[in-house]
């Protein structure tokens, strides 16, 4: 069936970026409507774009005549604001999905993420698409990536005949991924947890936006996972990354140690990230692949392709991130063990008097 107009919100982000050229290259699809807060640095014929802020924006005189509305516009990254990041990913989500049905939109796309499942110690490997959401509650990109797929669904309820497609993706690596998942995974800042060791998953950025463009351009209503094929374990994970010297340290050392940084506004690590360090989170992609999408890199070779384009280690951003961090840790660990001390002299002199 032929697709007259897509539009793709958040157009102009990592992922957007690749998939504008194939919807605007797609034989089926006659235009592309893209909407972002700021121009694309791919352009052409067959893409029409305006500059708009989703939440704040009339978005119905954008969207007339357009049957396909792909949703990728949020914040990804957590920040101190949360009620921003609120603004921006529910009720931003909450606009789009109100001027979407308003101008009679068949077809309803979102990305979402696997970290909506949570990392439990419980969690079945792989995580498959019927599994129950158990965001982390401290972790609030998983929370509200949660909350959006709860309004899809209530939304889905009240548009019969609309179709509703989820991609649950992955940790998104590739070139220009620097998203917080992806740069925890390729060690930027390492942050290891002691006696820790869960499977690591990836999707290669070009992969997803392909995922994308199938799920855009056909009928496939329901929730997809996107990963590479399988996983790898943590020390194979490990083997791919440039050496570190950063020691891996207790869980509760490191969640003390980012919450310092994250409170005094040194980091961009919240401390919700820890049990994602700890617990399995990988996800099962065999229903999308049975729906006719392959990946094209493995596990391996997307981590390979993403370290290659990672800037160099020494770069600001980095030593920003990475120093604040490792100063906080080393603060943690030295009360941690002058209590320890105190208590070992306070259990002597109990031992003396008695």
């Amino acid at each position: 069936m032929d697709v007259p107009a897509i539009a793709v919100t958040g157009a102009s982000g990592l992922v957007g970026q690749r998939l504008l050229p194939l919807l605007a290259e797609h034989p089926e699809v006659a235009r592309v409507v893209a909407l972002d807060v700021r121009e694309p640095d791919w352009r052409s014929r067959r893409v029409e774009f305006h500059r708009i802020d989703i939440a704040g924006t009339q978005l119905k005189p954008l969207l007339e005549g357009v049957d396909v509305v792909v949703h990728l516009a949020g914040v990804v990254d957590p920040i101190l604001d949360e009620a921003l990041m609120a603004r921006v990913n529910v009720d931003g989500t909450r606009h789009v999905l109100a001027a979407a049905a308003s101008v009679g939109a068949r077809r309803f796309v979102r990305i979402s993420s696997s970290t909506v499942y949570g990392a439990w110690p419980d969690n079945p490997v792989p995580l498959t698409e019927d599994m129950p959401l158990r965001p982390n509650p401290h972790f609030s990109p998983a929370v509200q990536g949660a909350e959006v797929e709860r309004l899809i669904a209530e939304w889905r309820a009240e548009q019969p005949g609309v179709t509703v497609t989820t991609l649950r993706s992955a940790p998104v690596v590739g070139p220009g991924a620097e998203r917080l998942p992806a740069r925890i995974l390729l060690g930027r800042p390492p942050l290891r947890v002691r006696g820790a060791a869960p499977p690591v998953q990836v999707v290669h950025v070009d992969d997803l936006a392909a995922a994308l463009a199938l799920v855009s351009t056909a009928d496939l209503p329901g929730v997809y996972n996107v990963a590479a094929d399988g996983w790898l374990d943590a020390g194979a994970a490990r083997s791919l990354l440039p050496r570190t010297s950063a020691p891996a340290v207790p869980e509760d050392v490191l969640e003390r140690a980012l919450r310092r940084s994250w409170g005094l506004g040194l980091g961009e690590i919240p401390p919700g990230v820890v049990p994602y360090l700890v617990h399995p989170w990988v996800i099962a992609n065999d229903r999308l692949k049975g729906a006719g999408w392959m990946p094209t890199r493995s596990n391996e070779e997307a981590i390979a392709e993403a370290l290659d384009a990672l800037p160099p280690r020494t770069s600001i951003r980095t030593r920003v991130i990475g120093g604040a961090v490792a100063v906080a840790t080393l603060l943690a660990v030295v009360r941690i063990r002058r209590r320890r001390r105190a208590k070992r002299a306070h259990m002597v002199a109990a031992d003396a008097d008695a």
